[in-house]
């Protein structure tokens, strides 16, 4: 969005009430409803990444905070990854969402995951979680303290305190 004014007052007014906490006093930034991103990574594989709102604060260039999120993510196998949380940071020069709210993942297999927090590299299809994780799945279920996961050679790796139970 752009907004051009022959005046050097600002004639350019928010509505209050559709923001919330900390951004209804605070004007510089843009709000922007339903934003979608789509890319591809290393790989040439496709992803999508999807907010039903986010905000970009003119003060920090690099980011953009996302509410209400969902990941659509291609794998190299022609299988795919969806994952959403409530609230995520998208750092746009690395390609990066980090949220430290609850993440729920889903894979086309049926299995799903749970992790307090990640950071998703869209680019190198890198995922980490330094809090843990909980997978379940049609094989068992899964729980670690660390968790990486690569999306380009759908390599996963299960660190401190790994427990693996097979159905």
């Amino acid at each position: 969005m752009i907004f051009f004014s022959s005046s050097k007052k600002n004639t350019f007014t928010l509505n209050d009430q559709v923001f919330e906490g900390e951004y209804e006093n605070n004007k510089k930034f843009i709000k922007i409803n339903k934003l979608r991103l789509v890319g591809f990574n290393q790989a040439g594989t496709p992803y999508r990444l999807t907010a039903d709102s986010a905000i970009k604060e003119t003060k920090s260039i690099d980011e953009i905070i996302l509410y209400n999120v969902k990941a659509d993510i291609s794998l190299n196998n022609n299988d795919w990854l969806f994952f959403n949380t409530e609230k995520a940071i998208y750092e746009i020069s690395k390609k990066t969402l980090y949220s430290t709210t609850k993440i729920q993942g889903f894979y086309d297999d049926g299995s799903s995951f749970f992790s307090p927090s990640m950071r998703y590299n869209f680019d190198t299809g890198i995922a980490k979680s330094e809090e843990g994780i909980v997978m379940f799945g049609k094989w068992g279920n899964i729980k670690s303290n660390k968790f990486s996961f690569n999306s380009i050679k759908d390599i996963y790796r299960f660190e401190d305190k790994a427990v693996m139970i097979v159905k």
